[in-house]
C-alpha cells in the first residue's frame, strides 16, 4: 500500500522544512525562497525507484578500453555553431537543459532542431505549455511539415518515459520541465519536488534508451534557472539563451558541458521564418565603417574554445554635475571605475571632472581581464580626442599601479585579430616570448606599463 503523502514547505536557501508557507523562512530570513514539497508519512521524501530485474541487483561494469567513442555517433542539429557548442553535436543518451526568458525564442529554436534531424528519423515534442494545434501554427510560419516530427501534450514523466521507451525516436524535446509531474506526487508542477523528481525519471530514461532529452526551462527574475541548483546538476549541459526580445539577435551559451568546452556560443537572428545562424560575427561586434574615431579601439576576448574580435567603445565628457559617472554597457562598471583611476594616477588624466560611458559594441556581455588595455585605451583616446589606426589591436590585463599583466589563450587572440586586417597589437612583455616570430603578419608591440601607449 503506498504512503500517505503530505504537503510540506521547504526553503531553498537553507533547506529547513515548515508545516506552512511564508513569504520570509524564520530560520535563515531570506524571502520568497519557501516553496512546496512531497514528504511521506514516514517524513522522508519520496524520490523514483526504478525497479531492477530480481536476479540482477547492478549494472555489468565494463572495460574503459571497450568502451567506444561516441565521437562518430553524435547527431548534428543542423546548425554548425550549435552542433560546437554542444562540443560537436548531440550525444547519445544526453540530457540537456535549454534555460531563458519568455518570448526570447526556446520554443522556436528547439523546433528549429526538430526541423533539421526529422530527415535521420522520428523525433518527439512534448509540449505542456501548449495545444498541438497552437504548435501547428508556429511550424507552417516555420515551414515545418515533416511527417517525423510527433507532437504530444502529455504531462506525467512516467507516461512520457514509456513513450520514449516504445518510440524510441532520434531526440526528445520536452517544453517546460515546470510543467511535468510526477504522477505518485500531490505536489503542484513546477515545485521543487516536481522539478527534481520528474528530471532524475528523465535522467534515467535518456541513459537507459540512449535517446538525448533536451529540456526548456524557465529562468526566474535573477535570470537563473527556475527551481533547485540540483536541475543544473543532474543534466549533462545546460545552455543559456539570451537576448533581448526586441532585438533581433539572439545568444546561445553553455554553462556546463559535460561534452564539450564551456563558454562556447552561437548567435542566431531571429527572423519571420524562424531562426538563423549567424556565421560572420565580425558584422556584429565591429563597426563595418573603416573611419577612425577617438575612444573606439579593436580587441579579442575568448568565448569558450574560440576568440571573438570586439570593439571596446568610450566617451569621456566634461561632467555636467557634481559628481562624475562611471557608467558600462557589457563590461563591468567596476573594471572601467577601476581603470579610470589608474589612468589618473599614472598618465595625469583628469578623469575625476568627466563622465565615463564604456561599452562594447554590438550588444556582447563580457567580464574578462584581457579587456583591460582596450578599455583604457579608449577612454585615453575619448579623453585626448585622439583616434586609433582601425588596423591596431589591444591586448592585456593592466594591474592597479598601471602595469600590464599577461593574458591566456594570446596564440589564438592575436589569429582572429590577424583575420580581420589587424596589422599591429599592443600585447604584454610577458607573452612576447611566447608569440615572438610566430605571426610575420603582425607587429607585436610588448608593453609593460601604460605609460608606454604613448597617449
Amino acid at each position: 500500500m503506498a504512503k500517505k503523502q503530505l504537503p510540506q514547505y521547504q526553503c531553498k536557501s537553507c533547506g529547513d522544512t515548515f508545516s506552512r508557507w511564508a513569504g520570509k523562512c524564520p530560520s535563515c530570513g531570506e524571502w520568497n525562497q519557501i516553496d512546496e514539497v512531497g514528504i511521506t508519512s514516514s517524513g522522508r521524501f519520496d524520490s523514483p525507484v526504478f525497479e531492477k530485474p530480481k536476479d540482477r541487483r547492478y549494472t555489468d561494469p565494463k572495460s574503459i578500453g571497450s568502451v567506444v567513442s561516441d565521437a562518430h555517433i553524435r547527431t548534428t542539429t543542423g546548425f554548425s555553431e550549435l552542433d560546437l557548442v554542444l562540443g560537436g553535436g548531440i550525444v547519445p543518451g544526453s540530457l540537456v537543459l535549454v534555460g531563458g526568458e519568455p518570448g526570447v525564442g526556446k520554443s522556436t529554436l528547439v523546433l528549429e532542431i526538430a526541423k533539421n534531424i526529422a530527415d535521420e528519423g522520428k523525433v518527439l515534442y512534448i509540449s505542456g505549455e501548449e495545444s498541438a494545434s497552437q504548435i501547428g501554427l508556429r511550424a507552417k510560419r516555420m515551414g515545418v511539415t515533416s511527417e517525423n516530427i510527433l507532437l504530444s501534450s502529455e504531462v506525467y514523466a512516467e507516461n512520457i518515459s514509456q513513450m520514449i521507451s516504445d518510440l524510441k525516436p532520434k531526440v526528445v524535446f520536452i517544453d517546460s520541465i515546470q510543467t511535468i509531474l510526477k504522477e505518485s506526487l500531490v505536489n503542484q508542477a513546477g515545485t521543487i519536488t516536481q522539478l527534481r523528481e520528474s528530471s532524475q525519471i528523465f535522467l534515467e530514461t535518456a541513459k537507459r534508451t540512449s535517446v538525448p532529452i533536451f529540456l526548456i526551462g524557465h529562468i526566474t527574475k535573477e535570470g537563473q534557472i527556475a527551481g533547485p541548483k540540483v536541475l543544473e546538476h543532474l543534466v549533462d549541459t545546460v545552455l543559456y539563451f539570451e537576448g533581448d526580445r526586441f532585438n533581433y539577435y539572439r545568444i546561445l551559451r553553455a554553462v556546463k558541458n559535460r561534452f564539450g568546452a564551456v563558454g562556447d556560443t552561437a548567435i542566431f537572428e531571429m527572423v519571420f521564418g524562424g531562426l538563423k545562424q549567424v556565421l560572420d560575427r565580425h558584422r556584429l561586434f565591429i563597426s563595418p565603417e573603416s573611419e577612425e574615431r577617438s575612444g573606439s579601439v579593436l580587441s579579442s576576448v575568448m568565448e569558450g574554445s574560440r576568440a571573438i574580435s570586439v570593439e571596446v567603445q568610450a566617451l569621456v565628457t566634461k561632467s555636467s554635475y557634481g559628481q562624475a559617472r562611471r557608467m558600462a554597457e557589457g563590461l563591468d562598471n567596476r573594471r572601467v571605475i577601476l581603470l579610470s583611476a589608474v589612468l589618473e594616477k599614472y598618465l595625469g588624466f583628469p578623469l575625476s571632472e568627466s563622465d565615463i560611458f564604456s561599452n562594447l559594441a554590438g550588444g556582447l556581455s563580457i567580464d574578462e581581464p584581457s579587456l583591460d588595455l582596450a578599455i583604457a585605451a579608449s577612454i585615453a583616446s575619448s579623453f585626448k580626442d585622439k583616434p586609433v589606426s582601425r588596423e591596431i589591436g589591444f591586448l592585456g590585463e593592466v594591474g592597479l599601479s598601471g602595469e600590464v599583466r599577461s593574458v591566456g589563450q594570446i596564440t589564438l587572440r592575436l589569429k582572429e585579430l590577424a583575420g580581420i586586417g589587424i596589422s599591429k597589437v599592443y600585447i604584454p612583455q610577458g607573452n612576447f616570448k611566447e608569440v615572438e616570430g610566430v605571426f610575420t603578419s603582425l607587429e607585436l608591440s610588448p608593453v609593460k606599463h601604460l605609460q608606454e601607449l604613448g597617449f
